[in-house]
């Protein structure tokens, strides 16, 4: 395991060739001053980036409407689906999708026994999302934003899962108070445990073949 980069990092976004990220590059009177970084898998390169690549990776090609309503558009939960649309959950769990020409329609919420969720990821049109409080997975119908399925609870493989990341059938989720990543089935249902580390996990991700671990003390390449 190498590590990447030892600063602050708000979230990590996965491309086709790499990863994007926001990180703190300095701090004033005001707050963060947030500049963006993204890793070339091809040649290893870690170079700074406009604010505008950052924004159409996470919000897809709205994403001039979508800063328009996002109070903290690094903080904002966000999904560009399959067909090109943008779902957006704010911090008060209320959920948006910004259609293809760029209109915005309010979808209800997303929360779970109060909570909102702490990351979301898309699989087979229905979202998934983690909630660190209470230690579940939630599935959404992405039409009616109803609670379909859970996994997780008072008997749960989960421990504050800070994020989840799918890839193909399987959802990873980065458990920050047990220190580990979950593989998920989310076709089976069964839970496997993948990593373990020796300190809270924030984030995994896949790019390639490549697999990017985010834990307090810096992003590693696994």
């Amino acid at each position: 395991m190498k590590k990447i980069f030892d600063g602050k990092i708000y979230e990590i976004l996965p491309k086709s060739d790499g990863i994007i990220f926001p990180y703190q590059k300095a701090v004033i009177d005001q707050g963060d001053v947030v500049w963006y970084k993204m890793l070339s898998i091809e040649n290893s390169s870690l170079t700074d980036v406009s604010e505008n690549i950052y924004l159409n990776i996470k919000f897809g090609s709205n994403y001039s409407v979508a800063t328009g309503i996002c109070k903290n558009f690094v903080a904002e939960k966000a999904l560009v689906l399959p067909d090109g649309r943008t779902l957006l959950c704010n911090a008060n769990g209320q959920v948006f999708i910004i259609d293809n020409d760029g209109m915005i329609n309010i979808s209800g919420e997303m929360k779970y026994r109060d909570e909102t969720p702490s990351a979301l990821a898309y699989y087979k049109n229905c979202i998934w999302a983690s909630f660190r409080e209470n230690n579940v997975l939630i599935r959404f119908n992405i039409a009616t934003m109803r609670n379909e399925l859970r996994i997780g609870g008072k008997t749960s493989p989960f421990s504050a899962p800070e994020d989840i990341f799918i890839d193909g059938e399987y959802a990873y989720v980065s458990n920050g108070k047990a220190n580990n990543v979950i593989k998920v089935n989310l076709e089976s249902y069964s839970v496997d445990e993948l990593y373990t580390f020796e300190e809270p996990v924030l984030k995994f991700i896949k790019s390639g073949n490549f697999e990017f671990v985010q834990l307090e003390s810096g992003l590693y390449v696994i």
